[in-house]
């Protein structure tokens, strides 16, 4: 008889244990529901703010911009470079010196003919694919 008190009380601490122990998941639960909305507001401000503040981005691509201009510059003063240089090129001693490089560098010649070929077929690769 006194085993089925016994019984009874350890069910009823156990119980009150696991209460105990619901109720503290419960409130740890609200507790970091509560953080993480939290935490979900101050993130969304800043990313509103971020894409507001658009004087960073402005500036990085006025920069960009600039760059872009710079390099166009300096590519269409070679190709202007080019051009003339083909205008007033003897053509007869441009392949005199071609031929006597050919002559005097065979190994190099091949060399630089195999890479501009090789450069030239990614660049229209590029452009195909």
């Amino acid at each position: 008889m006194d085993e089925e008190r016994t019984e009874p009380r350890e069910i009823i601490e156990v119980h009150d244990k696991v209460e105990e122990s619901a109720e503290t998941i419960r409130e740890r639960a609200v507790l970091l529901k509560t953080q993480l909305a939290d935490k979900l507001e101050t993130s969304a401000g800043r990313l509103r703010q971020r894409a507001t503040d658009t004087a960073k981005i402005d500036d990085a691509i006025a920069l960009t911009k600039e760059r872009v201009a710079d390099a166009s510059d300096r590519v269409a003063t070679g190709m202007e470079r080019s051009a003339d240089w083909l205008r007033n090129a003897n053509l007869s001693a441009v392949q005199e010196k071609i031929e006597r490089q050919v002559r005097e560098n065979p190994g190099r010649t091949l060399l630089i003919a195999g890479a501009i070929g090789y450069l030239l077929g990614r660049a229209f690769k590029g452009k195909d694919a």
